[in-house]
Order: structure tokens, then sequence, then C-alpha cells
């Protein structure tokens, strides 16, 4: 089509001197109009057929509104737009993912993977999942952990330490607020004096130690009672970091009860002013790969534990929304 209009263009020039001359001039109003007008619809045909080609009108086609369609076609390079238009799917939820704040564009197919798998899952749900790698099998291509990070280094069932890892700062807590003989990383174990004595002031409830770091070792003895969701395989438990707490309180000593109880309420939705976060909150099992435990506080600092806080999310969507897209 293109070349059709520059070939026109070179006839008009041709023939242009022609149709001005002072015998033909009469002609060259109309001859001009005309011309104009044959160029306006190649013009136009040529935009409409790229057009036609273009990631907004081919998802439009799908059934997607205008204004989802320029966005998704804003969005998405030419192969994600491809995945999209083969999925042949018109679904709210491709849409709904762009708006997400946490969402990544390079893990669109993805989330469209994990989409056509679970498609009772929420565009967040979906975006979580797969921003933290769960939309894998859990262990699959597990990577070493990085220690570094320190307070912020992330244990999960796809990062694991190493058999001999613990810490330099462990010091032992008080007997009387640890059920047996237990210790944590000095940040740790300072903060968590701090937040039991708040909590004894507001509550009249002691927290207390249920358990601590364990050594790998440790943990393996202890995988044994329980299964996959529930206890770490040793190598993937954050308890060997020292970082992590199982609390409970002298008046309410089972988890669960605890969990319920006045002081676990209360350290839930306090523990961040201390540096705490709840590890495994409820309904981000998908995410984590453990249930809910109301018990299971993690030390990263108040900076991080604030703002994992104040924008509801855990660990692994931090690292994987923040430190690991700024790395990228």
């Amino acid at each position: 089509m293109r070349q059709t209009v520059k070939t026109v263009e070179k006839w008009i020039a041709e023939h242009w001197k022609q149709w001005t001359s002072t015998d033909n001039r009469w002609l060259t109003v109309p001859v001009t109009v005309a011309s104009l007008l044959v160029l306006l619809v190649l013009v136009k045909s040529c935009q409409g057929i790229v057009y036609g080609k273009s990631k907004e009108c081919r998802i439009l086609r799908l059934g997607y509104p205008i204004e989802e369609a320029r966005t998704l076609a804003a969005v998405l390079s030419d192969e994600q737009a491809d995945s999209l238009i083969a999925s042949n799917m018109h679904d709210t939820i491709a849409y709904c993912l762009t708006q997400d704040r946490y969402f990544i564009v390079d893990n669109f197919v993805r989330y469209l993977s994990y989409h056509h798998r679970d498609t009772t899952a929420s565009a967040q749900d979906i975006i979580a999942a797969v921003n933290v790698g769960a939309d894998r099998k859990w262990y699959e291509a597990a990577s070493p952990c990085d220690t570094s990070l320190d307070m912020l280094m992330l244990v999960n069932k796809f990062h694991y330490l190493p058999e001999d890892y613990q810490r330099n700062d462990m010091v032992d807590f008080e007997k009387k607020l640890s059920y047996g003989k237990n210790k944590a990383a000095k940040p740790a174990v300072e903060a968590f004096y701090k937040m039991q004595k708040e909590c004894k002031d507001k509550t009249d409830k002691q927290l207390i130690i249920s358990s601590a770091y364990r050594s790998h070792d440790d943990q393996k003895a202890e995988f044994k009672h329980y299964h996959d969701k529930l206890v770490a395989r040793a190598g993937y438990s954050e308890h060997q970091t020292g970082l992590s707490l199982d609390i409970v309180s002298l008046e309410h000593p089972g988890k669960w009860d605890f969990g319920k109880a006045e002081e676990g309420i209360w350290m839930r939705e306090n523990c961040h002013r201390f540096g705490f976060i709840l590890r495994y909150p409820e309904g981000k099992s998908r995410i984590t790969g453990y249930d809910y435990e109301p018990w299971h506080l993690r030390y990263v600092g108040v900076e991080a534990a604030t703002r994992l806080h104040d924008e509801g999310i855990t660990l692994d969507e931090y690292h994987a929304y923040y430190l690991e897209r700024e790395t990228r």
C-alpha cells in the first residue's frame, strides 16, 4: 500500500507541470482537489491497515472495551500481547492485573498461566503468588538464601540456609520469659523484651517464648512430627536464622488459644512497632506455603515491619516487589 502511494505521488508530480500550464490552468483547482482526495484516501487506507495489525486493534477484537485495550496495548510487549491474543481470552483479569500496584510486566505470561490453572484466584492473589515464585512447585529450583541481607534475609520453600549457619550475636532469653532454654539474635531478643513489657502494661498478660532458634539438626527432628504446611524442612526454616520467635503467653500456653486471646490479638496488631511481622498471616498460604500461624513472629526491623504491616504484604512479597525488582 505504501508503494502504491509513492507511485501515485510520482505520477502526480510528473503530470503537475502539464496540468498547471497556461493552456490547462482551468484544470488546476479541480485536479489539485482530486489529487489531495486520492492521497487522503490512500493514506487513510494505509493507516487502517496498520491499525488493523496493531496490538490495540487485535486486543479490541477479543471484546475488550477501548480503554482497557489501549491500556493493555501500552503496557504489554508484542510477545505478551501475542500470548493474550493467542489465549483468545476476554476476561477482565488481564486488565485488572495491570492495575495492581505490585504488577510486574515481565511476569504477565506467568500471571495468565496461573489464572488458567486457578480461575478462582483474584488478580491480587495471582500477582502475589507469581511474584514470589509460588506458581512453581515448592522447593523446585531452590537457591541459597542471601544471608548478607541480615534482618531482611528470606528463608522459605525456595531459599535455604547452609546446614552450619548460625549468627554470631545469639543471646539467651531470661528463664522467666521462656519455656525451656531458648536463644535468638540480640536485636530480636531486645525487641521482644520491649514488646512483652508493653503487652503486660496494656493487657496484664505475660508474653513468653515457646521456641526460637533451632539448628539444622533440631529442625530435622521437629519436621518428623508435622506436615509440610505447618513445619519447614531442615534448611528451609526461619528458626535457623535466629530471627524467628514462637510466642504464647503464661495465661494461654496453647498456640491456637493464644492466637484468639486478647494478648495474642494485641501482639499481632502491634508487633510491627517493635520490628516484628506476623510471618505466616491468615489467607496467605498460597504465597508463604504455610498455614496461618498467629504465634510465629519474624524480626525484620521497625522500618520494614511498618511497611509490610501498612501494605498488608508478606516478607516474600516485599522481596519480590521491592528488593528483587530493584536489582533487575
